[in-house]
């Protein structure tokens, strides 16, 4: 059993009413979750959502204030590494959204613009759920 806690940023990006949100798959089952991902050793938090950005959905990201902060935990029966995820405002413009360039197999398969309640209602993740529930 591994007990690392492993810190990472994601970003709330919202437009008319609507999250930008990433379908991925793992283990045979759809997860739905915002972009981002791990913070690298020595790298500011700000710097990887950049990074982050430009290698999920390549684009640049103007980030805004911190929204909150959720976590998960990874492996089979939630007995790997407990991931903690600080998310931020983010805002990409009008560019266009690719998922086709990412150099990392992180299983995702659609970028979708979802309501804050369809997304309460549609993911697994309670902390996640509770820090749309309170930033909407």
């Amino acid at each position: 059993m591994s007990e690392e806690v492993v810190p990472a940023v994601k970003a709330l990006i919202e437009k008319d009413g609507e999250i930008l949100v990433l379908e991925t798959e793992a283990s045979d089952e759809v997860y739905y979750v915002l972009p981002g991902g791990k913070i690298e050793y020595g790298e500011e938090a700000e710097e990887a959502l950049k990074r982050e950005m430009k290698e999920e959905i390549s684009c640049s990201i103007e980030i805004g204030d911190p929204v909150g902060v959720y976590h998960f935990f990874t492996g089979p029966k939630d007995n790997g590494d407990q991931v903690v995820l600080t998310v931020f405002e983010g805002d990409i413009g009008q560019q266009e959204v690719d998922i086709t360039d990412n150099p990392a197999d992180e299983g995702i398969v659609d970028v979708v613009w979802m309501r804050p309640e369809e997304l309460i209602k549609k993911s697994s993740n309670s902390s996640l759920k509770k820090l749309i529930e309170d930033y909407f």
